[in-house]
């Protein structure tokens, strides 16, 4: 008895060296609370380091392990300044101090899960996936039975989309025996992310018909089974998810986007926007509903709204790249082709994708008074990034026969053939090419060959 005692006390001498080494040792206060009060404190200093931890909170987390250290009581207060010690350095980007520190603790107090929980956090942040999985096979070893810690690890790491890790602590989680709510929303998400999508929707369905859990549990297991009965093609069920998730919690602005999303798809596009409207009058301007709702509102014919309703969303929230496409097919079909490419050239500049030029190349030609120049600029910067494209050799083309420049535009025509002989668009131009240049006979064959694709022994059309 005496040689444990004196194995602990040994123990105890080791860590506080060690813990004041690291120069983190707390300066605590003389202390005025009673003993119950003491205790209280330092249970709500534990708890809320943890969570913090957790959300990636690490100065607000460190100050709070140094301070739940001065309440500790003494047998402990040493592997606190192991954790503050080990917090702090996290704060710092200092992951691999953190990680020696955590280990010492892991190693000091093998009884206790918290070090090798921290671990995993450090190792995912940092991108250490050789060390997360030596963390996690150790908790799995030592704690087998601890469903809280793996259902804790099952949601870190699928906040990091590390889907596969994240499935076997799920299953960790619901093996141990916790069927809180928390783990089978968790297993239904992963078992959706990894296909298991009739799993995942029985699953969430069960949840969602507890009445006990709160509205908020409910709906959130109403959306991950609106969501697996969306990918295995059932959409009426999908549907009928989705908006029990709305009716449970109607602040969330999935199961909304989830609902217009099915409704485009079956080219419902008067529900689409209908669902969005509601989304907008309850969570504002939220730029994914507006967003949505805008894009909805073109494939409606509401031109003017949607224009209205896009521009506000680019200028409120300019990283919105979706919907500048939309917002210029609007103004396009309002019959202001300027402001469509005046919209397209803002994208341009937020977007780096140089085959953006082609489509402002386009958006050129429709205005009523077109610049060519402007507009074999942009085909030549888009030729620059992609030489073989088809749309590049074919605009300009085009471009040089409306110019009156016929020679010129055999070479991108013929070329624009070479790339896709199957596209009659090229044929067509190529054959007034020739007929412009007197040359009957290479017309009559370019003409012939278009007749051939198109199936058809009507004479020609221009259908670009």
């Amino acid at each position: 008895m005496r040689s444990l005692w004196w194995a602990r006390a040994i123990k105890l001498v080791l860590l506080g060296i060690f813990a004041r080494a690291l120069g983190f040792a707390s300066v605590c206060p003389s202390p005025t609370l009673s003993p119950q009060q003491i205790q209280a404190r330092f249970q709500e200093l534990d708890r809320s380091a943890q969570v913090e931890f957790r959300h990636a909170e690490f100065a607000e987390a460190s100050e709070d392990f140094r301070q739940a250290t001065c309440f500790a009581p003494e047998s402990i207060r040493p592997y606190y300044e192991l954790y503050g010690s080990a917090t702090r350095a996290v704060a710092t980007g200092d992951f691999v101090r953190a990680r020696e520190i955590l280990q010492e603790a892991d190693r000091l107090r093998p009884d206790y899960p918290l070090p090798l929980a921290m671990l995993v956090k450090v190792s995912l942040i940092s991108g250490d996936i050789a060390n997360l999985k030596v963390s996690l096979l150790a908790a799995a070893r030592r704690f087998p039975r601890d469903g809280r810690l793996h259902a804790d690890l099952a949601q870190d790491l699928l906040h990091q989309k590390q889907y596969d890790l994240a499935l076997a602590e799920a299953l960790r989680a619901e093996k141990s025996g916790a069927a809180s709510a928390r783990v089978g929303l968790n297993l239904a998400v992963l078992e959706n992310q990894v296909g298991a999508f009739g799993d995942a929707a029985r699953l969430a369905a069960a949840i969602e018909e507890q009445a006990g859990l709160s509205e908020k549990e409910r709906a959130s297991a109403a959306g991950i089974a609106g969501l697996s009965l969306e990918n295995l093609g059932q959409l009426q069920e999908a549907i009928r998810h989705f908006k029990m998730a709305i009716r449970f919690d109607p602040n969330q602005e999935q199961p909304y986007l989830a609902l217009a999303r099915i409704y485009t798809e079956q080219q419902d596009h008067h529900a689409a926007v209908e669902i969005l409207e509601q989304a907008g009058k309850i969570l504002g301007d939220s730029p994914n509903v507006l967003l949505g709702l805008g894009s909805a509102l073109v494939s409606t014919e509401q031109y003017q709204s949607a224009s209205l309703l896009l521009a506000r969303l680019i200028q409120s929230s300019p990283d919105q790249l979706e919907a500048y496409p939309k917002l210029a097919e609007a103004y396009r079909n309002m019959g202001e082709p300027g402001l469509a490419t005046e919209t397209l050239r803002q994208l341009a500049r937020r977007k780096e994708d140089p085959m953006l030029h082609v489509v402002i190349a386009r958006s050129l030609l429709d205005e009523e008074k077109i610049d060519y120049s402007l507009v074999l600029q942009e085909l030549a910067a888009a030729e620059k990034a992609s030489p073989d494209d088809y749309d590049v050799h074919y605009l300009r083309g085009k471009v040089f026969l409306a110019m009156g420049q016929y020679a010129q535009a055999l070479a991108p025509l013929r070329h624009a053939i070479e790339l896709r002989p199957t596209e009659p668009g090229a044929y067509y131009q190529l054959g007034l090419a020739y007929r412009k240049l007197r040359q009957p006979g290479l017309a009559k064959e370019q003409f012939e060959r278009l007749e051939y694709l198109k199936g058809s022994p009507d004479l020609i059309e221009a259908r670009d």
